[in-house]
């Protein structure tokens, strides 16, 4: 039986000897499952879900304003009976989001100033335009509407030299 002991005594000493030769690795494993099953626990924790309602609100558009540009700059070339000229238009975007003109049409009955004599009927009329012109949030843009005010022959001899002003209405886009 001693043989049988001594055996067993080394077969065990060597068990011993490979089990703390892997003892590190063991470890080592031991510790990276146990980080692991942390962080699953604390993700599982942290981690969760319900229903419920959000809101928002959305804002109001602001109508744009028009601005004629003074003076000479109202036309290119100058009106005569049977004529066409471009308009100058400046629109004021007072939106906090950027436009874009999608139409400026008459509305209203042209005016004339600084004219020779009498312009009651100054024969001024515009043409509805489209032009498509982006303009920045909170900003201004003169437009040029190209041929788009023409004066008939109907207009008065007084309207010679005189500066017209056409009403317009100016309709937006969000860009």
């Amino acid at each position: 039986m001693a043989g049988r002991h001594g055996r067993w005594s080394s077969q065990r000493r060597f068990s011993w000897r490979r089990w703390a030769r892997r003892l590190p690795a063991v470890g080592v494993t031991g510790v990276v499952v146990a980080v692991l099953l942390g962080a699953g626990l604390a993700s599982a924790a942290w981690l969760s879900s319900g229903g419920g309602t959000g809101t928002a609100r959305g804002g109001q558009a602001l109508a744009p304003t028009t601005t004629a540009v003074a003076g000479t700059a109202i036309t290119a070339n100058l009106l005569y009976p049977g004529t066409s000229g471009d308009v100058k238009v400046t629109v004021n975007n007072p939106n906090v989001y950027p436009v874009t003109v999608s139409s400026v049409t008459a509305n209203g009955t042209v005016t004339a100033a600084g004219g020779t004599g009498a312009c009651t009927t100054t024969g001024v009329s515009l043409a509805t335009a489209t032009p498509g012109t982006a303009i920045p949030a909170n900003s201004a843009a003169t437009l040029t509407l190209a041929n788009a005010a023409s004066m008939t022959s109907a207009s008065e001899n007084g309207c010679q030299n005189a500066t017209f002003t056409i009403p317009v209405t100016v309709a937006i886009t969000s860009a």
